[in-house]
């Protein structure tokens, strides 16, 4: 009989590591960021094999129902919910924690053992890819995907992040949309542009816009949705949704008039140590998979529509409906440059171009914005 044998794979702390595709990537020895192309797990994951993907907490639950008996299980927590669910509760809360209850739970419950305020302007469910929910619908929800969805929100990663009264949603949910902008892998036009131009179209809301930084911001988050190589953008979209849905009188003080007056607190917590795109932090392999000095450009003039470079490039091009590529210009991953060059070398219409930058000296970290703490329309500072 064979061993079982176990290796531990250690990827940077982002989002994008996250991914199904990039963990398999990862695996198989390639950089943390998923793929230029959805492939399932279960019909081809590690070394092109089926493989079983899931995070600890199911597998956990599976350990819990194989030693308590189904029936036992199926009795904890909702009858079509069976079980405990995981939370991570922060924001603005007196005790952060991590907490395991039953599925039925009233969030406000979960809420109050956190030291949660008693009216929260607003609860950011299942993390940043997640969605706002207001004061009267916390009382309404329960612990459960059916019941969170039906009130709004989403129960998403578990993340559970309540805003207080004295801070300005807008404010914090542009410092959100940044961060998850910054989180891109920087490889699919409507992720690294896309989401930039989101979180912008956000500011100029703040910086009283008007209705046309509203639309811009709707209109962005429309376009990236199913476009990219993992669900980051659909995520990040959706969050920019509920944000404009929950907080429409914040929009009308900002975007029509002279802001909410209200400072920006930075309750909702930012991860700021993942900087670099793909590779263990100071390994090895960091420099191999940095960010390419390297950009891509699309000739119009010159694109016949052709569609080698989404085939030889798919970590940079992809493309649109008409068969055009979706993007003009592309930061090439360093780990694609040979690619990227290839695909200059055998485009038909001789379309592409790649110029290369100087290099730069390395910031010592990222900073999140500047917190204005003077009341008027501007909510964060330059």
């Amino acid at each position: 009989r064979s061993a079982l044998r176990a290796r531990v794979q250690r990827n940077p702390v982002r989002m994008v590591t996250g991914a199904a595709a990039s963990l398999i990537r990862s695996i198989d020895g390639g950089p943390a960021i998923p793929p230029g192309r959805k492939v399932s797990a279960s019909k081809n994951g590690v070394g092109g094999a089926p493989t079983l993907l899931s995070n600890a907490e199911t597998f956990a639950q599976l350990a819990i129902a194989a030693r308590i008996g189904p029936e036992r299980y199926g009795n904890t927590g909702l009858y079509d919910e069976p079980g405990t669910v995981m939370l991570t509760v922060s924001g603005a809360v007196a005790r952060p924690m991590v907490i395991e209850v039953p599925t039925g739970v009233p969030l406000r419950y979960v809420l109050q053992l956190a030291g949660a305020p008693p009216v929260p302007q607003g609860v950011l469910t299942g993390g940043y890819h997640g969605k706002w929910i207001d004061a009267a619908t916390v009382n309404e929800a329960i612990v459960s995907r059916n019941s969170l969805d039906a009130v709004g929100g989403s129960l998403g990663a578990g993340a559970v992040l309540p805003i207080s009264q004295d801070t300005c949603p807008l404010g914090e949910s542009l410092m959100v949309a940044k961060w998850l902008a910054q989180e891109s892998a920087n490889q699919c036009g409507p992720c690294y542009l896309g989401l930039p131009a989101a979180a912008r179209g956000l500011e100029d809301i703040l910086n009283g816009g008007g209705p046309a930084a509203v639309e811009a911001v709707r209109q962005v988050a429309k376009n990236v949705k199913r476009r990219g190589a993992c669900s980051h953008p659909d995520g990040s979209a959706m969050f920019l949704e509920s944000t404009l849905k929950a907080f429409t009188e914040d929009i009308a003080l900002h975007a029509l008039g002279n802001g909410c007056g209200r400072p920006v607190a930075g309750v909702l917590p930012l991860f700021e140590g993942g900087a670099a795109p793909t590779g263990i932090p100071g390994g090895e392999d960091e420099d191999k998979n940095g960010p390419s000095r390297q950009k891509i450009f699309v000739d119009w003039t010159l694109c016949r529509g052709h569609g080698l470079c989404a085939d030889l490039l798919p970590e940079v091009f992809q493309l649109g409906a008409d068969g055009f590529p979706t993007v003009a210009q592309a930061q090439v991953p360093r780990y694609a440059e040979a690619k990227a060059l290839r695909a200059v070398r055998r485009c038909p219409a001789l379309a592409l171009r790649i110029e290369e930058s100087a290099p730069q000296a390395k910031a010592p970290s990222r900073n999140l914005p500047v917190l204005s703490q003077g009341r008027g329309r501007r909510a964060l500072g330059r």
